[in-house]
């Protein structure tokens, strides 16, 4: 896992690609008549699962810093990118600035990005029209590179009958052999687009314009406070494993609970008000409904209902305690 970790290799598994959104991009980027490149190749296997979703390109460009498969060309691709490609299709390197310093390991000095997977997508989008990109489900909540993007899927671990199932049952298909890390697959295209459509594996959730505007305005309000052992409301920032049960309560709630400072899952808040709290929770299911979870933050393990856990994060949750 170490060895993977220093280059951000995650092989895949499962096939995105046999998606509807994922088609009608193949269809739109005239995959059929393309020389594909796919700059991080790792063991071949997104030649693979095209093949598998009855897609047909001519031929493949293939490289990877190292090799997985024979057929696979040796290059560092994020030093020297490969030119002359219109479309692109990978599962790029990922690894956080943060955690590559924490675990000694290299991370690129050239890039002001605090992820490889967006440098990666940087290179490709820089130098390819069309790029499909396997990366964390978190990438929808950056704000970047959305001028090319036209399509996200939140792709969602399903069992062999399509069916959605909760962590650790067998038959789930994760995207990944090694890891149960939330992953995405962004559809960018050579022309800019006025908004992005939000999937969930086949199910439309909305433009990310039309969700966005289901959120309360940013709050700047520094008297609400987070992480006070004194505050007068609880909040339980995480779902469990069976529900969407993220949840404002009663400090009381909590009282045998250590508050600690850099504490992101259960907190009290200290509020210069009264608070309401059945108020505050029906405006937190109202957002999380219209929305679909999309701009909470996805964590590993899948619900029981068949949906990511999800964290609430503090600017989500000041917004909504602010609102008037």
């Amino acid at each position: 896992m170490d060895e993977k970790r220093a280059s951000g290799r995650y092989y895949t598994r499962g096939n995105p690609f046999q998606l509807e959104p994922f088609q009608i991009w193949a269809k739109a980027s005239n995959l059929a008549q393309q020389i594909t490149l796919e700059p991080f190749a790792g063991a071949k296997d997104i030649p693979q699962l095209i093949d598998a979703a009855n897609l047909r390109c001519p031929d493949w460009a293939l490289f990877d810093i190292e090799p997985g498969a024979e057929g696979v060309g040796q290059r560092d691709t994020l030093a020297d990118f490969p030119r002359g490609f219109d479309v692109c299709i990978t599962n790029p390197p990922w690894l956080a600035r943060n955690s590559a310093t924490r675990r000694g390991l290299p991370f690129p000095k050239s890039t002001r990005h605090d992820d490889l997977y967006k440098y990666a997508i940087e290179k490709c989008l820089t130098h390819c029209g069309w790029v499909a990109a396997i990366i964390p489900e978190a990438f929808i909540r950056s704000g970047l590179f959305l001028q090319r993007l036209h399509d996200f899927i939140s792709l969602v671990p399903q069992t062999r009958d399509g069916a959605t199932q909760e962590n650790g049952k067998r038959g789930t298909s994760y995207m990944f052999e090694d890891t149960e890390h939330p992953v995405g697959l962004a559809l960018f295209a050579p022309h800019a687009t006025s908004d992005v459509k939000v999937w969930r594996n086949n199910q439309l959730l909305g433009g990310i314009n039309e969700l966005r505007r289901h959120l309360p305005q940013p709050s700047c309000n520094r008297s609400i406070v987070f992480n006070d052992p004194n505050g007068n409301l609880g909040l339980i920032a995480i779902d469990n494993t069976v529900s969407a049960s993220i949840r404002f309560c009663p400090p009381e709630e909590l009282k045998d609970y250590p508050i600690r400072v850099h504490c992101r899952s259960i907190t009290k808040i200290g509020v210069p008000w009264r608070v309401d709290i059945d108020m505050l929770n029906a405006r937190l299911a109202a957002i999380r409904e219209k929305t679909h979870d999309v701009f909470l933050t996805a964590f590993k393990g899948i619900r029981r209902d068949g949906h990511y856990r999800r964290r609430l994060d503090w600017g989500l949750s000041r917004a909504i305690v602010d609102m008037e």
